[in-house]
């Protein structure tokens, strides 16, 4: 790639998740995607179809918030996306947009959305190929895991160059509409709304229209481990409805514990303990984290030793929330 096309695509997410604000910016933004491969080439194309039909419908979207540091297509287009649809759908009531014309371009940006969520999300590791119960070998107790939580949550630092992702990423947990129903989980369920926010961030990258189990759109039960969940389902159901199944499923409803550390532990063995295996830190956890270098399951059972995450890891995410007092852990 050349030295300059990060830096020109950096600069078209700036300017063109506020396509409205910058008429024409469009297409001078075009000419970045000449630049990259053919996978980001057409990833970015389509955004900025998408992006282009929302201007012409007169609806807008809020800027992208991330920073100079910013690397790599997942930490670029994610946001990107996640804040165009709710740039879509916040500006809808008030255009004369047909309400017809906002759905299919809210359902064309969630389908890319959950694409490239896909591609990046890490899968599910010590379950069943079949029937996506988690399996008991090799897996840690919690008794003699705990302290090595609690250890490195105390000296967890983020990395400087994910700084501007990762309040992001807590921006997104504490926005109302994102908050209202996190809460309307915990309420029915005794799950910590955070917890549940968190799961949502990494399964889901935010989209409403997919499945906490593991991403899979809404539209069908699950396909990926853990399979055709939930049980029964009525396709397209409401997202609230499926994410209790997915914390049913896992046991979490209704638990009196919610330490810190036990907590930790519930989200590594929502992903799998295998990272474990390979000598490091899970990135489910730990990712943009002085913990987390390198290291994770590409695919069902495909490790690569030099993957890197671009997700944020779970124990960070929490870290940072706590450090802007959006949320209080139990005593």
């Amino acid at each position: 790639m050349a030295g300059g096309s990060t830096v020109d695509r950096r600069s078209f997410v700036a300017g063109a998740s506020a396509a409205v604000a910058a008429p024409g910016a469009l297409m001078q933004a075009g000419v970045a995607l000449a630049q990259g491969t053919a996978t980001t080439s057409a990833v970015w194309r389509e955004f900025i179809e998408i992006a282009r039909d929302a201007e012409r419908l007169g609806l807008s979207a809020p800027r992208m918030a991330l920073g100079a540091e910013a690397t790599g297509d997942f930490l670029q287009i994610m946001p990107a996306l996640v804040d165009l649809v709710g740039g879509i759908q916040s500006s809808a009531s008030a255009s004369t947009a047909p309400a017809g014309d906002v759905v299919r371009l809210v359902e064309r940006s969630t389908d890319l959305l959950q694409r490239i969520n896909q591609d990046e999300r890490s899968p599910h590791t010590d379950r069943d190929a079949v029937t996506g119960v988690a399996v008991a070998t090799g897996r840690p107790s919690y008794e003699s895991i705990k302290d090595d939580y609690a250890r490195l949550f105390d000296t967890v630092v983020i990395r400087e160059q994910y700084q501007s992702q990762i309040g992001w990423y807590v921006s997104k947990l504490l926005e109302d509409d994102n908050r209202k129903l996190y809460q309307q989980l915990e309420d029915q369920v005794c799950v910590p709304w955070y917890f549940v926010g968190i799961i949502h961030g990494l399964e889901c990258s935010f989209n409403f229209r997919a499945h906490l189990h593991n991403g899979d759109p809404l539209k069908s039960k699950t396909v990926q481990v853990p399979k055709n969940r939930p049980a029964p389902w009525n396709p397209p159901s409401d997202w609230v409805s499926s994410a209790k199944d997915s914390l049913a499923y896992e046991k979490f409803v209704d638990l009196e514990d919610w330490s810190l550390p036990r907590m930790l532990f519930r989200w590594e063995a929502y992903n799998g303990f295998r990272s474990r295996a390979n000598g490091i830190n899970t990135p489910y956890l730990w990712s943009f984290s002085n913990h987390y270098t390198r290291g994770k399951f590409v695919a069902d059972n495909v490790w690569d030793a030099n993957a890197v995450s671009k997700q944020c890891g779970a124990a960070v995410m929490l870290k940072a929330l706590l450090a802007r007092g959006g949320a209080v852990l139990p005593a």
